[in-house]
């Protein structure tokens, strides 16, 4: 028995997100994956013991934890910068030839 043909549904547009929102979650969600690779690879060639062992006395870090944390925001921020670069040159339109 072959599947039924199913007409094609009327979408419901008020469920769907406005283009500068799903622009914003595509740009946060790609430079979050990215920054948790880069963490990765970053702190499997680094390793924060020496860092924090420096810091402790000045009470600057409590532990390894904080500098993966601060590690990874950074990598986020430095990767969130470059996604939004990337989704604002996409987007913009070259000025019209004469």
């Amino acid at each position: 028995m072959s599947p039924s043909i199913v007409p094609d549904e009327p979408k419901n547009v008020a469920n769907e997100l406005a283009p500068h929102k799903r622009l914003a979650l595509t740009v946060t969600w790609c430079s979050f994956l990215s920054a948790s690779l880069a963490t990765m690879i970053f702190f499997a060639f680094v390793d924060p013991a020496p860092i924090v062992a420096v810091l402790t006395p000045t009470a600057a870090l409590a532990g390894r934890t904080e500098l993966y944390s601060l590690g990874f925001l950074f990598f986020w921020l430095v990767c969130a910068l470059a996604s939004a670069l990337t989704a604002w040159l996409v987007s913009t339109q070259p000025p019209p030839r004469p």
